[in-house]
Order: structure tokens, then C-alpha cells, then sequence
């Protein structure tokens, strides 16, 4: 009973202790209801099964008497009236009646067999009063005999049928009696098992009163520790700033929060690498608590076969032993031996981007340490680290992203700058200036500080808008545009003509025209060089490349 009540709070016990007393105080209540159902069944059978038949037997034996039958068919008489025929029928078919009425009650086979024998009897008694006035003295002598036969056994039946209303009364008694006894001994039995549940439950809360304060003082520094974790966590920029691995310096102060909180005599986060298992950080005097551990091993290894780390990262779970001397799987051959004060041991998976890159192993000096409730919180722990590492990662990835984009821009930027022919490029579909070279603001007279996130028509500039028109209607259609011939406007009003050359392109994510045009009046034939600056523009940058000439890119003619 104490192991049962062991996963159970005091609320349940008591609650359990209540219930089974109402099941077994019901129990006897309605065993007590039963055994009345059946008094009352024994009763009613008593008065239908038995006094109702007796009360017939009655009838009819009082019928045949002499105040009945026994006056009508008179030995003595020797001439029948016509008043004593009416009386004999009468008499006739009330037997008859009480006769039906018998046999339609509950017999037993004794009592059938009694019946059936005074049946035809009865059937030629009956027969022979109606015919009584037609009878000769010696056949009404014959009948009398008859009637007398008849009432010895109407008689002989309600001898048996009080014989068998005192076999029922004793048994209803003995039924009675062992009722009776039965639910004493329920109640005692109630009783019994109340006193044994009540005493179990108080024993209990003894027990788990005593083990409360440590399973508290335990959960307290769980949660110090679980604090101080997210702590390193929030802390890991300042890590970076400092120039610091931050994956190791997490590591470094998991372990120390496990064994500085009163966790661990041992922490270790061992991290997988290829076909090789290391130890990269560790806190505890780890020559004492793990002697002969080495810092590097292989899962084919005794250490890596004994290693709940190894089975961790393998597995993907936590593994959890809280009698380390009573598990076969931790005696290797080979494999460094507990040593006493080492009573519990866990280790848990430590995940990078959902995949398992490591372990934390701890080892405590209580036995049973790993419970639910720890389990939890280091499984907490733990996921909070992996989801810290998640982090990294995505911050590395992110910064490098940033590099190489920053990287891609400048050389576009350079490319440009670096062509004599002007050029620039504008995003889609509303032609802002994200890049252009000094060629093509001399030409319009502007600056670059101006012109960039800006339209070139709304610094007064560009093709004139029958050209601007046309000139984004051909990159709707076509993922380039080769010397189409345009005239554009300066700040200082000169129309200058010219032939434009441009070609869409993926600039950071963004749709985008990267152009150039060169002056018809222009004595450089700048053709070929317009060409193979648009060829190199389309495979530079991030995110570059031509869309496909079906694709609509909704260009705004004014832009």
C-alpha cells in the first residue's frame, strides 16, 4: 500500500481514503437493500405460492364437506328435487373454478405430481353431481365414497403446502441470519481498511515531510541554476565583443553553474567531431571523480562504449542512471572504474540548427538525483543552450552574409566607377539611383549625393519621356536593351543624343536596370566596351542574373 500511494499527493490519498470508505459503506448498504428485496420476495412468494393456494385448498375442502357437496349428494335420500340439482351444478362449478385457480399457482413437482393424481378423480366427481337426480342409491352411495377420496386429498395437498410455507420461513430466516453476519463483517471490515488507509496516508506525509525541505532546497538551486545559464546566454554579445569564443565560453560556464550550484561533482560538455568524441569543457575536480577518463576517444573505445555521452549523442536523448553500480552497461573491460561517492549519472543532448553536436555530462554524489523534476530542468537547460548555439550560428551566417553583400556591392560599385562610359544603376519598377559613376553625372550636370536613392527625372535630367516611355516598355519585353537610340536632357537644358544599352538584374534582393549610354556625337566608338561592361555587370553583385524575357517588371515611365 505505501508503494502505491507513493506517485499520489496528500489531496488524492485522502481523496482515495474517502472514496473507498463510501465504496464499501455503499457496499453494505446495498447488500442490507438486497437482503431486504429478497425478505420482501420470500413474503410475497409466502402469500401467493402458499396461502393463496392453502386458502383454495380451503374453499374447495369446505365445498365438499357437508355444509357443501356433502349435503347435496345425501346416500340416504332416495328421490332428487329440482332445487337440490340447481345446488349440486352450483357447487360444481365453484370447485371447478377454485380447482383452475389452484393449478394456475407456483407448484413443485411433489406438489404436481399430488395434482395430477386427484385430477380425473375430481373430473368424475364433478361429472356425477350434475347427474346426481338421475342416480340410483348406490351410485349417489358411489359418489359420496368419491367426494370423500377427494377431500383426504385436498386435505393431503394443504398438509403439503403448510409443510412447505414452514420450509420457506426457515430458509428466509437462515437467509436473514447470514445477511446479517455479512454486513457485520463488511463494516468491520470497512473499518479495517479505513484504519489502514488512514494510518498509510499520515505515514506518508510523514515520510515525504521529512524528504521535503532537500527536494526543495534541490529545486531551488535547479532553478539558480537554470538563472544563471539564461544568464550566460544574454551575456554572449558582450563574449563576441571581446573577441572570445562564444561557443566556448557558453560551454565553460555551463559546467561551472552545474557544479557551482551543488549539481554536480563533475560537469563536461563533450562535442562530436567526425568520428571522434572531446571533452572541450569540464568543472569539478575531474582527476578525483572520472580518473583515467581521456579527453578524446572513439564510440569503439571501452570509454565509448561505457560513455553516456557517447550513447546521448548517438541516441539523441538523455540517458539517465541513478545506480550506477547496478548497471552492467557502465562495466566495460577496460573502461576507468566509478569510484565511490559517484551515485548518479546523466547526460543530455546539446543540438546545433536540430542536429546533435554534442553533450552535457554531470555526475552527482546522491543516488536516485536524476527525478522528474531535475530531468526537466536540465532537459530545459540544455534546449536553451542549443537554442543559444542556434543563435550563433545564425548570427555568424548573418555577419558573413553582410560581408560578402557588402563585398559584391563594392565591386559593382567600382565596376562602374572605373568605366569612362556613363552608366548607372536604378531599381525597379520606380528607376531610384542605387549606384552611378562620375561619368554619367558630369554628362547631367549633378552630383552622386544627389542623384542616389533619387529619379533621374526628378532632378530635372534623363530621357525625355517619349524615350523614357519606350525605353522601359523594351524592358518589359526583353531582358536587355542594345543601342536604342534616345535623347535626353542635362540641368543646363542641352539635348544631347545618344544610344542606350541596359539589361535587368537581381541587386540585393531587389529587381533592377543596370545602364549605360553613349553620345552619338561621341568620336570614341564606345560600342564594344558598352557590351562587355553589361556582360560582366550581369554576373556581378548579389543576387544578380537577367530574368527571363516573358516576366513583367511594371516599369514606371516616369522614372
Amino acid at each position: 500500500m505505501p508503494n502505491a500511494l507513493t506517485g499520489l499527493s496528500m489531496r488524492n490519498r485522502l481523496l482515495l481514503t474517502l472514496v473507498l470508505s463510501l465504496v464499501l459503506v455503499a457496499s453494505s448498504a446495498l447488500l442490507g437493500l438486497w437482503q431486504t428485496q429478497r425478505l420482501a420476495d420470500t413474503t410475497e412468494s409466502l402469500y401467493a405460492d402458499r396461502l393463496v393456494p392453502l386458502s383454495l385448498l380451503r374453499e374447495m375442502a369446505r365445498d365438499l364437506g357437508p355444509q357443501g357437496l356433502g349435503g347435496v349428494i345425501n346416500p340416504v335420500a332416495g328421490v332428487r328435487t329440482q332445487g337440490s340439482d340447481r345446488d349440486a351444478e352450483h357447487l360444481a362449478d365453484a370447485l371447478r373454478r377454485e380447482w383452475q385457480a389452484y393449478l394456475g399457482t407456483r407448484l413443485v413437482p411433489t406438489e404436481d405430481l399430488l395434482a395430477q393424481r386427484l385430477q380425473p378423480q375430481l373430473d368424475a366427481l364433478l361429472t356425477g353431481v350434475v347427474r346426481a337426480s338421475e342416480a340410483t342409491p348406490e351410485q349417489v352411495r358411489e359418489l359420496n365414497r368419491q367426494r370423500l377420496a377427494v377431500m383426504r386429498q385436498v386435505d393431503e395437498l394443504a398438509g403439503f403446502q403448510l409443510s412447505q410455507a414452514r420450509l420457506d420461513t426457515e430458509r428466509t430466516r437462515d437467509a436473514t441470519g447470514d445477511a446479517a453476519r455479512l454486513g457485520v463483517l463488511l463494516v468491520s471490515i470497512t473499518a479495517l481498511l479505513c484504519g489502514v488507509m488512514i494510518w498509510t496516508v499520515w505515514w506518508r506525509y510523514d515520510e515525504e515531510r521529512r524528504a521535503g525541505a532537500d527536494a526543495r532546497e534541490r529545486l531551488h538551486r535547479m532553478y539558480q541554476a537554470l538563472s544563471q545559464t539564461n544568464q550566460l546566454i544574454v551575456q554572449r554579445e558582450a563574449v563576441l565583443e571581446l573577441g572570445t569564443s562564444a561557443e566556448q565560453s557558453l560551454f565553460d560556464g555551463l559546467c561551472r553553474v552545474c557544479v557551482q550550484t551543488g549539481h554536480a561533482r563533475v560537469a563536461t560538455v563533450v562535442l562530436q567531431e567526425g568520428s571522434y568524441f572531446a571533452r572541450v569543457a569540464a568543472a569539478g575536480e575531474i582527476e578525483r571523480w572520472m580518473p583515467g577518463a581521456p579527453p578524446r576517444w572513439t564510440v569503439e573505445s571501452a570509454f565509448g562504449q561505457s560513455s553516456l555521452s557517447t550513447r546521448a549523442i548517438l541516441s539523441g536523448v538523455h540517458q539517465i542512471v541513478n545506480r550506477p553500480l547496478q548497471d552492467a552497461r557502465l562495466v566495460q573491460t577496460g573502461a576507468p572504474v566509478l569510484p565511490p561517492g559517484v551515485e548518479s549519472l546523466a547526460a543530455f543532448p546539446l543540438r546545433r540548427n536540430g542536429q546533435v553536436v554534442g553533450a552535457l555530462s554531470v555526475l552527482a554524489g546522491e543516488p536516485d538525483f536524476f527525478d522528474v523534476t531535475v530531468i526537466r530542468l536540465f532537459d530545459e537547460m540544455t534546449d536553451d543552450l542549443s537554442f543559444a548555439l542556434d543563435n550563433l550560428t545564425r548570427e555568424r551566417e548573418r555577419a558573413q552574409a553582410l560581408v560578402t553583400a557588402r563585398e559584391a556591392g563594392d565591386e559593382l560599385r567600382n565596376l562602374l566607377q572605373a568605366m569612362p562610359v556613363h552608366m548607372s544603376l536604378n531599381r525597379l519598377p520606380d528607376g531610384a539611383v542605387l549606384a552611378i559613376n562620375d561619368a554619367m553625372c558630369r554628362r547631367y550636370g549633378i552630383t552622386r549625393e544627389e542623384a542616389l536613392g533619387r529619379r533621374l527625372v526628378d532632378l530635372g535630367v534623363g530621357m525625355l519621356p517619349t524615350y523614357r516611355q519606350r525605353y522601359y516598355e523594351l524592358l518589359q519585353q526583353h531582358p536587355e536593351v542594345v543601342g536604342l537610340p534616345v535623347r535626353a536632357s542635362t540641368r543646363d537644358g542641352r539635348i544631347l543624343v545618344s544610344r542606350v544599352y541596359a539589361r535587368r538584374v537581381r541587386y540585393h534582393g531587389q529587381d533592377c536596370v543596370i545602364g549605360c549610354s553613349v553620345d552619338i556625337d561621341d568620336t570614341t566608338d564606345g560600342a564594344a566596351a558598352v557590351a562587355a561592361v553589361l556582360q560582366a555587370a550581369g554576373k556581378t553583385g548579389p543576387g544578380s542574373g537577367a530574368q527571363s524575357p516573358g516576366e513583367s517588371l511594371h516599369a514606371d515611365p516616369q522614372s
